[in-house]
């Protein structure tokens, strides 16, 4: 394996990574969730009500956003069932206390939004924290790993494809069998 061909994938894919990662905006993320869900509510109804637009409406109100409307939250947040059939409630923005924020409001919204159920106490659980995406470091080590498995696999082909042509030289015959015997009987 010829290992400049593994490096030299490696720091390129590295630094392609790194950059790109490095250009674009460094996003937050924050999850909120909304538990104890009545059945009815717990599977593509329950994420339908969640992306309607009064939810919506209601998330950016509970926030105190004017700046941004429900196209933007729809652009930037998902809503998820969990294995629990919970609703679970993501949002992204660049600043980590807007993200808390409306991650935190949008459960409140979409729990408000459920009709009661006598004997199920449906809760919706706020954003405790918003958590920064990789950046540019972190990308670029993952690109590096990436660019290692490339590299190894292009050294791999390359040697195949030098070795799969014609001999360099010519090659003996190998020397003649014993002699053939008679069949011993049985």
């Amino acid at each position: 394996m010829d290992l400049r061909v593994v490096i030299g994938c490696a720091l390129v894919f590295a630094v392609g990574a790194g950059a790109v990662a490095a250009a674009g905006e460094r996003d937050y993320r924050a999850r909120s969730f909304v538990i104890r869900v009545a059945p009815q509510f717990g599977g593509t109804r329950g994420i339908e009500l969640a992306r309607s637009e009064p939810v919506l409406r209601r998330t950016l109100v509970l926030a105190g956003e004017r700046a941004r409307d429900t196209r933007w939250l729809r652009r930037h947040s998902s809503v998820e069932l969990t294995s629990r059939r919970d609703l679970a409630l993501t949002v992204e923005t660049p600043e980590r206390e807007a993200t808390v924020v409306l991650a935190t409001a949008y459960a409140k919204a979409v729990r408000r939004s459920l009709p009661r159920v006598p004997g199920l106490a449906t809760r919706g659980r706020g954003a405790r924290d918003a958590q920064p995406e990789l950046g540019p470091v972190g990308w670029a080590l993952l690109g590096g790993a990436a660019g290692l498995w490339v590299g190894a696999a292009v050294s791999i082909l390359r040697e195949g494809l030098v070795r799969s042509g014609s001999a360099r030289a010519a090659r003996r015959a190998s020397p003649p069998g014993a002699p053939a015997r008679r069949a011993t009987p049985g």
